[in-house]
């Protein structure tokens, strides 16, 4: 049975008969609100809102009291808009809505989605998705109490201050000044940030082609100068993905730097390069892999709106270069075919995992395109410069989670679902038996129907090229297809069929819930089933922090209680194990979220405690308590340093989850020993003369004498690859 009860809006404002909000409340006798005084507001710091204000009298200024901002004139169909929104409201936007009546239960009402402007960080931006428009509702309606109690007193939550990236813009800033061998990072960390890549990042994007690029690598690592800029930027953006999927500890071991400064230094890198090759206007490969794999390392920690359109400006390059359509047709070499296959679908999937987080059910690639699926082959069957026709392999390669990724991608591609939110969240609501619900019910089986199909696909491949002997990748690749599918069975579940149907879920609100909550709970299954860790920064990259505070938000309005309830605490201790970025307090959202997840705890205490069932205490909050500040206490706590990841226990891991256990990086094996590096190996290494990697024939890597050459590198691209790649 539910416990949500209606609760209490703006922050803890009583809502009783002598309330503001109550029948006998003075609503016309409210004081007006003193403001703080304009040299304070400029400032940033409290003001004792006295005129003059003590900062004034201490710095012997003139001390202005700031005006409220004017009311803006409201048009005309603006009045009529917001009158017809007013008599008709839409189903499920009310912002941290209380329990539903039991009208409300039985009549869900018709939705007919048109998408919604929303306002964010003082701009406008549209959304489509219905899902996304009321997480973002709730997850501002959360930020608004924590903003109305700080206007009385110093607000005791961190600042706004911008990520590494948010306060620099790619396209606007002159980063062509900069000196790039400030931010180059050693030669042995230079190697140590190949390897990372070649065993973490590689195997999940296959962007490039390893056998070309080693030799420039080494190159690099010689004099960062003699190479040029567009291959600088694609090194500099792999340094930064590497980097991207370390662990503080790691990164401290491996680069003598904090993760967040090596993020930083390799970003800026990055950007510079691409300035000084002027991306919006030369075209090349090189540049545009560099510029794909820049907007992998984004997720996650980048604005998800400026990312999505930052990946339109890839779209629209990769579509002036032609890799809308499949190389057969054009007359290219195989390898450049490859090539371009390869880049096509990753940014095709890139920019449809940034159109759904930015609000949009549906990318929107330009129409034409023909560019088929990559060959399943290997590095090592790539040629720069070869006539020979390619022959797919039959059996394990290297490419085999790209392959499978890009099938599900093919199939969206091909099926356009525009009415699967509405079957999902809003349409399941209709009796059985009524033409509505019979509709609903048409579109659920059409739904399972297509996703059985897409299964086939996916199982014919893993039958064919799949071996989970033959390695952490096909391990990897092994459950790609449950990961992404069960998710989508469980949105299909109808919601008058689920267990929580009647005590828990009533209404769309309750349904997102659920299905949320059970996304979060399927990848955290995922975290603990990588067997190899390298992969796990793939996970994260995919953790998406509104719908995470979305929850938090049901946590302390309506939802203290219950099964649902249970289940999402289990979740916060897990994600706060894994997600060590959490634990920042200097960041803004994040000491919000804290804040949120402490005053959810309280009242679920409380709650548990009068109805006299017993109950454990998350590990997190104790020590989020710790860190988040009281209103009343001003800015600081005698917690540890708000910077400093709390200390849980957590699993080994050995990328960007959470901190290293045992300090050792047993991946690596004896990588940290420079001593171990043998640099006679680097003497015989060829180099690509020009810029372009495998735009010319083929190199000394290619050669029968490179596999001595290579072994320190595992012999990539100079045999087929051994049963572990």
């Amino acid at each position: 049975m539910s416990d949500s009860t209606p609760s209490q809006q703006g922050g803890g404002q009583s809502n009783g008969p002598n309330g503001p909000n109550g029948p006998n409340g003075h609503h016309n006798s409210k004081i007006p609100r003193v403001l703080a005084c304009v040299l304070c507001q400029h400032r940033k710091i409290k003001c004792d809102r006295n005129t003059p204000c003590s900062n004034c009298l201490k710095a012997n200024v003139p001390c202005t009291p700031s005006t409220p901002a004017p009311v803006r004139p409201i048009s005309a169909a603006t009045a009529q808009s917001m009158s017809s929104a007013a008599a008709s409201p839409t189903p499920g936007y009310n912002l941290l809505p209380s329990a539903p009546t039991p009208a409300e239960e039985k009549s869900p009402k018709p939705w007919k989605p048109s998408g919604k402007l929303v306002v964010e960080d003082g701009s406008v931006k549209f959304m489509d998705s219905h899902m996304w428009t009321i997480i973002h509702e709730n997850v501002a309606a959360m930020r608004a109490i924590l903003d109305a109690e700080a206007m009385d007193e110093a607000s005791p939550f961190a600042s706004d201050a911008p990520t590494p990236d948010d306060n620099v813009d790619l396209l606007l800033n002159d980063f062509a000044s900069i000196d790039l061998e400030d931010v180059v990072p050693s030669p042995v960390q230079i190697f140590r940030l190949w390897q990372v890549f070649l065993e973490r990042v590689n195997p999940l994007s296959k962007l490039v082609h390893v056998p070309t690029l080693q030799p420039i690598v080494v190159e690099a690592a010689a004099n960062h100068r003699n190479v040029a800029n567009n291959i600088q930027a694609l090194l500099f953006s792999i340094y930064l993905i590497s980097t991207i999927t370390m662990s503080e500890t790691e990164s401290r071991q491996m680069l003598d730097m904090s993760r967040n400064e090596a993020i930083k230094k390799f970003t800026i890198g990055v950007k510079s390069a691409l300035t000084r090759v002027n991306f919006l206007k030369n075209y090349d490969m090189t540049t545009l892999q560099a510029l794909v794999l820049y907007l992998i390392s984004l997720q996650g920690r980048y604005n998800r709106h400026a990312a999505w359109v930052l990946s339109g400006v890839l779209i629209r390059i990769a579509h002036k270069m032609g890799l809308h359509r499949d190389g057969e047709t054009l007359n290219l070499t195989a390898f450049e075919i490859e090539t371009r296959r390869r880049v096509w679908w990753q940014i095709l999937m890139l920019d449809s995992k940034f159109a759904l987080v930015s609000g949009f059910n549906d990318t929107l690639l330009p129409w034409g395109w023909d560019t088929k699926i990559p060959s399943n082959v290997n590095d090592a069957d790539l040629f720069p410069g070869s006539t020979e026709p390619l022959q797919p392999r039959e059996g394990p390669t290297e490419m085999i989670f790209c392959i499978l990724l890009y099938e599900i991608g093919k199939f969206i591609s091909q099926n356009r679902l525009p009415d699967f939110e509405e079957v999902v969240l809003l349409g399941q609501g209709p009796e059985p038996g009524t033409a509505p619900g019979d509709s609903i019910r048409a579109s659920l089986d059409k739904y399972n129907a297509m996703i059985d199909a897409l299964e086939e696909r996916l199982i014919a491949i893993e039958q064919r090229h799949l071996d989970i002997s033959a390695g952490p990748t096909h391990l990897m690749s092994s459950r790609l297809r449950p990961m992404i599918l069960d998710k989508i069975r469980h949105m299909l579940i109808p919601m008058r069929e689920t267990p929580e149907w009647g005590t828990e879920v009533f209404n769309v609100q309750d349904n997102i819930f659920r299905i949320s909550l059970f996304h979060q709970e399927h990848n955290l299954t995922y975290y603990e089933l990588q067997d190899n860790q390298s992969f796990i920064w793939f996970h994260r990259l995919h953790f998406q922090f509104e719908v995470f505070a979305f929850l938090v938000g049901q946590l302390y309005q309506r939802r203290q209680t219950g099964s649902l309830a249970d289940r999402m605490w289990n979740v916060i201790d897990k994600v706060y194990m894994y997600h060590e970025e959490l634990w920042d307090m200097s960041q803004k959202q994040y000491s919000e979220l804290a804040a949120f997840i402490v005053r959810a705890w309280a009242k679920r205490e409380r709650a548990l405690t009068s109805m006299c069932v017993p109950f454990d205490v998350p590990v997190c909050v104790p020590k989020l308590q710790d860190r988040v500040p009281q209103p009343s206490s001003g800015s600081s706590s005698n917690g540890p340093s708000p910077a400093q990841p709390g200390h849980m226990d957590m699993p080994h891991l050995n990328n960007g989850g959470a901190p290293h256990t045992d300090g050792q990086l047993d991946f690596l094996g004896n990588f940290f020993d420079n001593s171990a590096l043998d640099w006679d190996m680097w003497g015989d290494m060829g180099v690509v003369a020009n810029g372009n990697p495998g735009s010319s024939g083929p190199t000394t890597s290619q050669t029968g004498t490179a596999s001595g050459v290579f072994s320190g590198f595992g012999n990539f691209g100079t045999q087929p690859p051994p049963p572990r790649w």
